[in-house]
Parts: structure tokens; C-alpha cells; sequence
């Protein structure tokens, strides 16, 4: 007996659900960005992350991220840190080598300091929900000079096709698009680009060799239950206070400075004690339901330094952006969807 095609993604049907994170690997990589995900994603397709690494868990005892407090208080205690080992890393190399110390002695004493100072200086990195060709949704998270490239092929994807490049649709007048994340190198020497994906044709007349943007369909796993698959990208990571971080980074300074002498402040007078407060809890945020359809979504892509945001809005009653966005660059973005 022949049985119907089984469309359904059958990891939504899991009672508890694994987070999947596509890796970036060295080379091409193709997704298919998918649109803003749950009532606060506010429009945006990312949620922007400030992490912090190498420290670990008072509670558990095991080293784990933690996120900033930057993005939701405008301060964080391990930034202030870094930024006075900073400082204390510049007075030391100027005392070596006024001292006559050479550039490779001044750099062999500081590399604890400054390997320390690395570890800690939060990471930002900027979550999508994404799908493979394979139709696997998961997160995918991009490095800030991916960030502005992708944003880049964002933009000019809506200038051109005056489309949402995250539509789960792939019709002619209503198409998302693939694209390709290019990884070189390793380590600090590492580079990314961002390229919308082309695919080459063959004119079956002339023999000419001609270049279209990628626009294939998604898996119809993913069209049909991006509700069940999509992540909700603010609770990615947990949230800590101000105050939350600065009672972990208190917990972990004794074994910083065991590993670091010179990262021991207070014998400098340089900094005063964190502030002593009853850990609070982390905010539980549940997964929420997405934006109903490709046609109501309202994109956004901010920029951070110019405080630019490219809005594609398919919706009226959409979300009004703050009024500290550049105007004129909105109103373009707004014009070439609802002309």
C-alpha cells in the first residue's frame, strides 16, 4: 500500500527540543535567512548578543557564556574590567620599556595579561534563524564583519526585487533568497563575505552562460512549520543584571588572579569591590508564535554604528520604528515595498 509524502519536520514533534547551530565551516556556506520569529522579535530578522567567555558558573562550577548586561542596561561590570586591564597592560608596557625591556620581552611578560584580557572582552555576534539546503532550520550566528555584509546584500536585494529576502515564499513577485557565507583563514586572520547565492544558466538557443540570483524554494518541512521550528532568538542565552555579573565575576577573580597576578586590581587601587547582591533569577522567556505570513512581516536591519535600519513593510498596522532612526533612509526602504 503507498503511502502519502510526510512533509512535517519530525524533530518538532519531539517532546524536548535540542538547539541546532549551523556552523559556519571554512568555504561556502548557503542558508536561507528566515523571517523575524515571535511577537519580540520586533521586526528584525537577528538579535544582536554581547557574550561573555572564560568565566564560570558560580553555581554549578562549570565555565559557560554570559551574556552582557550592555545591551539592556548600558553598562557591564566585566567591560569595566577589561577596560581597566587595558589600561594597566599600556602602564606596564611603557614602564618595560622605559626599563629598556625589548618588543619581544615586553610581549612575552604582558601575554598573560593580555591572553587574559582576550578571554574576556564580550564577544558580539548576531543570531539568525536560517535553513540549510538540507531543510535543517537552526541558528546561525554571524561575526559583525559577516553582519554588515549580509545586511549590505539585504539592502540591495530589497532595492532590486522590492521583496522580502526572508519570505518563506519563493514566487515571482513574493521570494526570499539564498545566500552564500564565504569563510577564509583561521583565527585572527579569519575573513567572512556574504554574496547572494547565483546560479548559472545556460540559454538552450544561444549558448550563452547568464547569472541569476538563487530564489529556489525552500523545503516544505520548513514553509509549513516554521512555527514549530523557528527559535526564539532572545532567549538564546540567559540574561544577567548588572548586578547578577557582577557577583560572578567577583566569584571567579581569585582563580583569575591565581592565573594572572597582574590582573589583581585592587592592589593598584584601580577597582572597587563589586557591589554584594542576592543573585536574581535569569528571565525565562518562552518561545513565542511568529509573524503569521510572509506578507505581514515587517524586516528590519539596523545598523549599530550609523543607526541606519532598512524596513520592509508589508503590513500596516507593523511596529513604527523608533524615531532615532535615520528618517530618510526609512522612508526610501518604505517606498520601495509599498510603491
Amino acid at each position: 500500500m503507498s503511502t502519502g509524502k510526510i512533509k512535517i519536520n519530525l524533530d518538532s514533534l519531539k517532546t524536548r527540543r535540542e538547539w541546532k547551530r549551523h556552523k559556519v565551516k571554512d568555504g561556502h556556506n548557503v542558508f536561507r535567512i528566515l523571517p523575524p520569529f515571535g511577537e519580540n522579535s520586533n521586526g528584525y530578522p537577528y538579535r544582536k548578543w554581547q557574550i561573555i567567555w572564560g568565566l564560570f558558573d558560580p553555581e554549578s562550577g562549570r565555565a559557560r557564556p554570559f551574556a552582557s548586561s550592555m545591551t539592556s542596561e548600558k553598562k557591564c561590570p566585566v567591560t569595566e574590567y577589561v577596560q581597566l586591564l587595558k589600561k594597566k597592560a599600556e602602564t606596564l608596557k611603557s614602564q618595560l620599556a622605559a626599563s629598556g625591556v625589548s618588543e619581544e620581552g615586553q610581549k612575552e611578560h604582558l601575554a598573560p595579561l593580555n591572553k587574559l584580557i582576550s578571554d574576556l572582552n564580550p564577544k558580539t555576534v548576531y543570531i539568525y534563524n536560517a535553513a540549510d539546503k538540507a531543510g535543517d532550520v537552526g541558528l546561525l550566528e554571524l561575526k559583525s564583519t559577516a553582519q554588515k555584509k549580509m545586511k549590505s546584500e539585504m539592502t540591495n536585494y530589497i532595492k532590486t526585487y522590492n521583496q522580502d529576502p526572508t519570505s518563506l515564499n519563493s514566487e515571482e513577485t513574493d521570494s526570499g533568497v539564498w545566500f552564500d557565507i564565504i569563510r577564509q583563514g583561521e583565527f585572527r586572520d579569519t575573513e567572512y563575505d556574504v554574496k547572494t547565492l547565483q546560479i548559472k544558466l545556460k540559454n538552450s538557443t544561444t549558448g550563452k552562460i547568464s547569472f541569476e540570483d538563487d530564489r529556489s524554494p525552500l523545503q516544505d518541512s520548513v514553509v509549513e512549520n516554521y512555527d514549530n521550528l523557528g527559535y526564539d532568538l532572545g532567549a538564546v542565552y540567559q540574561v544577567k543584571t548588572y548586578d547578577d555579573l557582577a557577583e560572578i565575576l567577583e566569584a571567579n577573580m581569585l582563580s583569575i588572579i591565581e592565573a594572572c597576578p597582574e590582573a589583581d586590581l585592587n592592589a593598584d587601587g584601580l577597582l572597587l569591590q563589586p557591589v554584594k547582591v542576592t543573585t536574581t533569577s535569569a528571565v525565562n522567556r518562552p518561545i513565542a508564535k511568529p509573524v503569521a505570513a510572509a506578507k505581514t512581516v515587517t524586516l528590519k536591519i539596523e545598523d549599530d554604528e550609523d543607526e541606519e535600519v532598512v524596513a520592509v513593510t508589508r503590513n500596516p498596522r507593523a511596529v513604527k520604528v523608533s524615531a532615532a532612526v535615520d528618517d530618510d533612509f526609512m522612508a526610501e526602504a518604505d517606498a520601495l515595498l509599498n510603491s
